[in-house]
């Protein structure tokens, strides 16, 4: 795979599609409730012990203003994020997960310059995913079949986690508290 080729985890949150770096992904664990933690944004559930780590675990449904619901697809994904105090394990709770896909850095599109919000501060950048519905020849699959059908493609929303920390988002749970977790607990 060349330099500009990186693996990213895909999941769902509402009716989008978002993307981590693969390599900062933990694990991916179903919902349970968290242990609340007082003085704390509403996005943030509270947390959870993993495996003697404590982990603080963040609703990205919440944060982004959409509505949540909690059922069986609703999952936590366990990431490292690079904060101003070093690296920190934090659970991301999303609507579930939905591929490894390998994306080309060289192709990304910039996010839209429409708003200064956090929302928009902390995307990488915008790609697709081809959905070819079984429109390649079987029998050379370099050759599409062209019957008036058109591949679908869906937008990739790629998020970069460092600068989600780096927005005070980490920082304003994790706070001066030495024994959060770093590293891998």
């Amino acid at each position: 795979m060349s330099e500009s080729k990186q693996e990213f985890l895909t999941f769902i949150i509402g009716t989008e599609e978002y993307a981590v770096e693969i390599l900062r992904v933990q694990e991916i664990r179903g919902w349970q409730v968290p242990n609340p933690l007082p003085n704390v944004p509403d996005f943030v559930k509270g947390v959870v012990n993993l495996r003697g780590t404590v982990v603080p675990i963040i609703d990205l449904r919440q944060k982004f203003n959409l509505p949540t619901s909690y059922d069986g697809t609703t999952v936590v994904i366990v990431v490292h994020v690079l904060t101003e105090r070093g690296e920190k394990v934090v659970g991301l709770v999303v609507d579930a997960v939905s591929d490894v896909h390998v994306f080309d850095m060289n192709n990304l599109q910039a996010p839209p310059d429409i708003s200064t919000s956090l929302k928009d501060q902390f995307v990488l950048g915008l790609t697709s995913i081809s959905e070819d519905d079984g429109l390649k020849n079987a029998n050379n699959p370099g050759v599409e079949i062209s019957e008036g059908r058109k591949a679908k493609s869906r937008m990739v929303i790629i998020i970069d986690i460092d600068k989600l920390a780096a927005e005070g988002l980490v920082e304003s749970i994790v706070g001066n508290d030495d024994s959060m977790p770093t590293g891998n607990g």
